[in-house]
């Protein structure tokens, strides 16, 4: 039997580098502070080279850091991962979490779930990345608990209780973008806005409405009613939609709390002989791809879902790296994207 190979080092790779260990480590565990770009360029190429490969039992002993984040989606869905806001989020921060030499755990539950869930028994990360859903008191409570197990928190589309100190906010300006869809879109000519939202409770769908009456509260003669749809599936929402419509109360514009449910009602709209913009115009929120195979093609709210989970994951590397969070909120800006689900608005 041939003899083993001896396991390369990190004396081995300073050695080859013309550096020191701990400099060889500084720079592979991505905390390369003041090392020049071309030292931390021989570092690396030495280190590939080489093939070292950092034994990850030893780093953990030694940093006291599983290098693990949990990322906790509390979702009364068992099929969170197919709203494609979340996915896009997610590969944001499980993409910038890689490059920084860390891995993720996901955990998937319900809001009533939490206090059963294994990852608070268990706990085997350095911090949590979490997105909430349910009333303001369920998403209240279960960021109090998880904050109960001293990691750091990073809440993507969610505020921070201010009792919650070690913590970070990082959300769309969902608020400012409903506003300035609002106000592009209800012009002379309308006088009954149907919002359509899911009815589990989403921080997001909140500040979106509230975007939207803050624009009506001056256009008092315009109508606001808010539909809610058992779930955010094509199906729940025409048949919510169809039920309102049924009532004979038909709105001038009808605007989703996300792109699919905004589609879902366009298309039940075609179907019943309504012409979209012509009768009634559509717009959405997220701005992902598939908005732009709906026919017309969706105006909607575009918000970078990828870039917002990118931020959230170098936040809480700098909060591991540093001890602090470089922000306590941060607000993402949106951007309205009028298509032709909705009628060309006139200069003024």
């Amino acid at each position: 039997m041939p003899p083993s190979k001896k396991a390369v080092t990190l004396k081995d790779v300073a050695r080859l580098a013309q550096t020191t260990p701990m400099t060889v480590s500084n720079v592979l565990n991505n905390r390369a502070g003041a090392v020049g770009p071309e030292l931390s360029a021989r570092v690396r190429r030495v280190a590939q080279e080489l093939g070292y490969r950092p034994h990850a039992l030893a780093r953990r002993l030694r940093t006291q850091r599983s290098q693990i984040i949990g990322v906790v989606l509390v979702d009364a869905s068992p099929f969170f991962l197919s709203d494609p806001l979340t996915a896009a989020m997610l590969a944001g921060l499980t993409a910038a979490l890689h490059r920084l030499d860390y891995s993720t755990i996901l955990h998937g539950v319900g809001p009533d779930e939490v206090e059963q869930a294994s990852f608070l028994r268990n706990i085997e990360t350095d911090g949590f990345c979490m997105v909430l859903s349910g009333s303001r008191a369920t998403r209240r409570r279960v960021v109090e608990r998880i904050a109960a197990t001293n990691q750091p928190l990073v809440i993507l589309q969610e505020e921070v209780p201010d009792e919650v100190r070690d913590a970070a906010s990082i959300h769309f300006d969902d608020r400012g973008g409903a506003r300035e869809l609002a106000r592009a879109l209800v012009t002379g000519d309308v006088r009954h806005v149907l919002f359509l939202v899911p009815a589990l409770e989403w921080a997001a769908m909140q500040r979106r409405e509230g975007g939207i009456r803050e624009i009506l509260a001056s256009r008092p003669e315009v109508r606001l009613s808010v539909v809610k749809s058992a779930n955010e599936g094509f199906e729940a929402c025409q048949a919510a939609l169809g039920a309102f419509l049924a009532k004979g109360d038909e709105p001038d514009l009808v605007i989703g709390g996300n792109d699919q449910m905004a589609i879902a009602a366009m298309r039940y709209l075609q179907g019943v002989g309504r012409n979209v913009p012509g009768d009634i115009q559509v717009a959405g929120f997220n701005g992902l791809e598939f908005g732009r195979y709906s026919t017309p093609e969706l105006t909607t709210v575009a918000a970078p879902a990828f870039r917002l989970g990118e931020a959230a994951a170098n936040a809480m590397f700098h909060r591991l790296d540093t001890g602090s969070f470089p922000f306590r909120e941060m607000v993402v800006p949106v951007e309205v994207m009028l298509r032709g689900s909705t009628r060309p608005v006139l200069a003024t």
